[in-house]
């Protein structure tokens, strides 16, 4: 599926000219002052007569400016190229017109073309692996809105319409998964067949742009399966070749500017090996695309891994402590990340044993936007969601109050709250766990003295059942374990 070109043909006998950029839905990221930049360039069939002149010119018409007509570049190597500079926030048609002649008459001929819609607003990675390419069952999926578009991996501009992700479609080698003898009918077959593909990105983004009332772009990035390994920033000088590479040769095409990363990623990473790196891979991994993008404050909202369906124990999968480690870690990470915040997801439901479903990937996009609006724009829609802020004992040590930051108005009462573990060389407590009065907080009472040396984890093991969450829905952070 290639993207639309306008071809504007001077006269009958005179040869072509089409607009290659911009391309209809288009989205071009703003700068500090609410302007963009929408890059021209137009392609030439033919050669000109001997002694003939183009004078191409190009404007923005939006809904409410009209920007003067911009001269382009002259023609060189059968192409014209130009800027249209101050363009203000919204949706436009990009309008073309060409004078051609000849140096010693005033024979003169006009043509027009234009593109639309083209849009000034904001570009937003989405990065990591499956979950963020997104596997929710296709059958009520949120519809395409204009002024909401996506750039698919096949460096196509168009209306976002979930599946956002198609890898075989991919330019770069790095997310085709086939030979290249297979390519051409795999990509038939998986647009026939696909069932699967609701994803995040478009729910955040209406959500944003109702609150922002921008136009926004989504990039897609993401790739189902892979680890930090496979994200190494030191790949960049791969390209194609590599996860990170591709990511920022997509990103330098539509300008080199974002307003900031969407992340989905670490069930990969949550073995023996990898989940004691993690935390570290995340810091540097931030920090390296902060550098790439020359942008030291750029937002990174991201989520906390959710249920793995499975029971346990079992040795098929991995220790359920290092899912947890994983999950503590990406707590933590919003500490050690300035202009981030981590997007709580253990009340997901899911597609299949680890994929959010459609409703929950909803729901956790809704939440991302909500970060976003923050960190991004400066619009208290809401707090990141309840998060452990202290540890409070009473004396006889038979009381445990759990101080609560971040939570959106008031904890729900729900009734018996569940979740809670307290262990002691890995032998269970038992206690009874309720909402402090003012529900600004958890209390744990147990029957008698809890030893000095016991551990406290909220959400523990692969698929715990959980309740505790504010005003509006966020669950409690996984966290633990942590020593009390």
């Amino acid at each position: 599926m290639k993207p639309s070109r306008t071809e504007i043909r001077l006269s009958d006998t005179a040869f072509p000219c089409r607009i290659v950029e911009p391309v209809p839905h288009q989205v071009v990221q703003r700068d500090e002052r609410n302007e963009a930049v929408i890059p021209i360039k137009l392609e030439l069939a033919g050669v000109l007569p001997a002694g003939s002149e183009l004078c191409a010119e190009a404007r923005f018409n939006g809904t409410n400016s009209v920007g003067p007509w911009t001269p382009l570049g002259p023609a060189e190597n059968h192409a014209i190229t130009g800027v249209l500079a101050n363009v203000p926030v919204g949706e436009h048609s990009v309008e073309i017109r060409i004078r051609s002649g000849t140096a010693d008459s005033d024979d003169s001929r006009t043509a027009f073309g234009s593109v639309s819609p083209v849009f000034a607003g904001d570009l937003w990675i989405l990065a990591g692996q499956s979950n963020m390419d997104g596997v929710g069952k296709l059958g009520e999926i949120q519809q395409p809105e204009a002024g909401i578009s996506c750039f698919y991996l096949g460096d196509r501009w168009d209306v976002a319409t979930d599946p956002l992700c198609w890898l075989l479609e991919s330019v770069d080698p790095v997310n085709r998964e086939v030979s290249d003898a297979e390519l051409a009918q795999a990509i038939v077959e998986q647009r026939q067949f696909r069932q699967h593909g609701a994803g995040l990105g478009i729910p955040f983004a209406k959500e944003v742009r109702q609150q922002v009332q921008v136009p926004i772009g989504l990039i897609v990035c993401s790739h189902s399966g892979t680890s930090m390994a496979h994200w190494d920033y030191r790949l960049a000088d791969k390209g194609g070749d590599s996860f990170y590479g591709a990511m920022l040769r997509r990103i330098n095409k539509l300008g080199g500017k974002v307003k900031g990363v969407l992340w989905y990623q670490g069930e990969s990473d949550t073995g023996t090996v990898t989940a004691p790196l993690y935390y570290d891979a995340m810091v540097s991994w931030v920090a390296a695309l902060r550098q790439d993008l020359n942008d030291p404050l750029l937002p990174f909202i991201y989520a906390q891994l959710s249920v793995f369906h499975v029971l346990e124990p079992d040795t098929r999968w991995p220790d359920p402590a290092l899912w947890n480690r994983v999950q503590d870690d990406q707590l933590a990470l919003e500490q050690a990340i300035a202009h981030s915040a981590m997007v709580p997801t253990i009340d997901a439901g899911l597609a299949d044993i680890i994929h959010l479903d459609t409703e929950s990937l909803r729901i956790v996009g809704r939440r991302m936007a909500w970060q976003a609006l923050r960190i991004a724009y400066g619009m208290q829609v809401a707090e990141k969601g309840p998060r452990p802020a202290g540890f409070r004992w009473n004396e006889a040590r038979t009381e445990l109050t759990i101080d609560l930051s971040g939570i959106n108005g008031r904890l729900q009462e729900i009734g018996p709250l569940c979740g809670f573990r307290v262990e002691r060389e890995k032998r269970r407590i038992p206690f009874a766990a309720e909402l402090t009065e003012d529900r600004q907080g958890i209390h744990l009472r147990f029957e008698q003295s809890v030893p000095a040396d016991c551990q406290l984890s909220h959400g523990a093991g692969f698929n715990p059942v959980v309740n505790a969450k504010d005003a509006m829905g966020i669950p409690l952070a996984v966290f633990g374990p942590v020593s009390i």
